[in-house]
């Protein structure tokens, strides 16, 4: 699945990849450049040995999840076919909605009271859109907050970076115009995502806005 002594360096590689053109640019590809090339080469060789009825991904790492079923729908999977890739809510941390990761545990216990602060920053925003202000409004909000909890953190010795928070069509992963607002969108569903860095650990976190059953 995962074959050894390949270069990092893509235009020198050789072998059999996929690659999603158009898709893998945009949110978490615009901070991890050649990730999703990676991940639907490693998992269409998963399909094709395995050969599932059903295939299960998490919404917290969605724009993988959405990449993978039109990786399906695109080259006729027939295991999985398209709709049989599933999404599933994210898991939440019951007392501040921290999304469960592996990635949790590299937190320090100071690191960690810090941690939500991008799943508050995505309500903030969520709410916001909801009430009908424009993406560009929706975005500065969520912003704000992170300066607020980074502020915070900074007194207790914490770093904390925003590496980016945005809103994607669900479609096409395409950056919302600055101008558009709920009414405009309507239940079309628009994906408002962020990564932030709490240390040395990178958490991301999004959350759907519009008709959420289109996608899970």
């Amino acid at each position: 699945m995962y074959p050894s002594g390949i270069s990092q360096d893509v235009s020198t590689q050789k072998g059999a990849f996929v690659e999603m053109k158009g898709y893998g640019h945009q949110m978490e590809g615009a901070s991890r450049p050649t990730f999703f090339r990676g991940v639907v080469t490693v998992v269409t060789k998963l399909f094709n040995v395995v050969q599932p009825t059903n295939a299960y991904f998490g919404q917290k790492d969605i724009q993988q999840a959405l990449l993978l079923r039109r990786l399906c729908k695109d080259l006729l999977f027939p295991h999985p076919e398209a709709d049989h890739v599933h999404i599933v809510p994210t898991t939440r941390d019951s007392n501040d909605g921290l999304a469960l990761s592996s990635r949790n545990a590299y937190l320090s216990a100071n690191e960690r009271k810090f941690a939500p602060a991008i799943y508050k920053a995505l309500q903030y925003a969520k709410s916001a859109w909801s009430n009908g202000e424009s993406k560009d409004r929706c975005i500065s909000k969520a912003v704000s907050v992170i300066d607020e909890v980074k502020a915070q953190a900074a007194i207790d010795g914490v770093d904390m970076r925003l590496d980016y928070i945005e809103m994607n069509d669900s479609e096409t992963f395409d950056v919302l115009d600055a101008s558009s607002n709920y009414q405009l969108a309507g239940d079309i569903p628009m994906i408002l995502s962020g990564a932030l860095w709490v240390g040395k650990t990178r958490l991301i976190d999004n959350i759907v806005v519009g008709d959420l059953k289109r996608i899970i």
